[in-house]
């Protein structure tokens, strides 16, 4: 018997929601957050029964477009006065928690958007194409369809995931959880990765000239590592000025400047970039910080060596790992 898991923590919740959905059993899922495989010999089953039921009835459904219902098919448990307390502490229901089972601890909520959110990302990521075929978009969020998109582009349908994406970037952006800066340039890579240079232009341009739930700056960002991407150093200028005017303390625009100078063999004046970089991501979170210093350290390295980005010379990072140029980072956006 191990630890059972706690409810009240949003990313077990989450967890919780997207084992539902996995295992469409409601007796595996109690025993599951139990922690336990044999829970139903226990003082306590009921409970957990109860909890699997209810999130049984909440999981994500791909058949409805991955909405999570909430039909509340189960009724609380009964707990006798002399029955064991469901917190576990060994005393009778008398003796510990009676007069108290409306508080929040003995309730399942309905999840937040948050915790919908991340229980229905993680299961669409994980979902078959020909599951997500068969999704009825006309039901779908827009959340979930950019998270789709993501799932088909993973599986290299550019195409799909493109109109799919064009779809949600093309409507009236009003989901607050949504990181539209995050979709705008996924939208603008997968363009060019379609020989669709172009669209991706006007597309970013367009953003520019009319940003919706995005800075101007975010959008110019992004304009910077679409002309890095395509070697095209005077536009790419123009866009990471703009960035930096709009942000000077966003360490992505410094990494896009540093990659900017590291083209064209400014090698002094890029590593100042990239360092400018790694000081300003003190403030953030974890696992951005990670995500940022793998971008900018393999850069970094190569240009206090003077080393081209596109140098297919294995260098030697300061953490003492290799790099080649199928692992530098090329034009990345945030």
């Amino acid at each position: 018997m191990g630890t059972p898991k706690d409810l009240n923590n949003p990313g077990v919740y989450a967890e919780a929601l997207y084992q539902a959905a996995k295992m469409g059993d409601a007796k595996a899922l109690a025993c599951w957050l139990a922690d336990d495989p044999e829970a139903d010999r226990g003082p306590f089953w009921k409970w957990y029964l109860h909890f699997a039921e209810r999130l049984m009835d909440m999981a994500p459904d791909p058949e409805h477009g991955f909405a999570i219902r909430d039909r509340r098919s189960s009724q609380q448990p009964k707990i006798g006065r002399n029955d064991p307390c469901p917190c576990g502490s060994g005393k009778k229901f008398k003796q510990c928690h009676l007069g108290q089972e409306n508080t929040a601890a003995w309730k399942l909520g309905s999840p937040t958007p948050a915790i919908r959110a991340m229980a229905t990302s993680r299961l669409i990521h994980e979902c078959p194409l020909e599951v997500l075929d068969k999704v009825p978009l006309d039901r779908a969020s827009d959340m979930v369809l950019a998270e789709m998109a993501a799932t088909y582009h993973d599986h290299d349908e550019v195409e799909t995931a493109l109109d799919l994406l064009a779809d949600v970037l093309a409507g009236d952006r009003e989901d607050p959880y949504i990181l539209w800066d995050y979709w705008i340039a996924r939208h603008a890579e997968w363009l060019v990765e379609a020989g669709r240079e172009k669209e991706g232009e006007k597309f970013l341009l367009d953003e520019f000239d009319q940003p919706r739930k995005v800075a101007p700056w975010q959008v110019a960002q992004k304009l910077a590592a679409f002309y890095i991407d395509l070697g095209d150093t005077e536009n790419a200028d123009t866009w990471v000025n703009a960035a930096m005017e709009g942000n000077a303390d966003n360490p992505f625009n410094h990494y896009l400047k540093g990659m900017l100078l590291h083209y064209v063999e400014s090698w002094d004046e890029a590593v100042q970039s990239y360092e400018r970089a790694e000081q300003l991501m003190a403030g953030f979170r974890e696992e951005e910080k990670v995500y940022m210093m793998d971008l900018v350290a393999e850069s970094l390295v190569r240009a206090r060596n003077h080393k081209p980005l596109d140098d297919e010379e294995i260098v030697t990072t300061e953490e003492g790992g290799a790099a080649t140029a199928e692992t530098a980072p090329q034009g990345h956006t945030s």
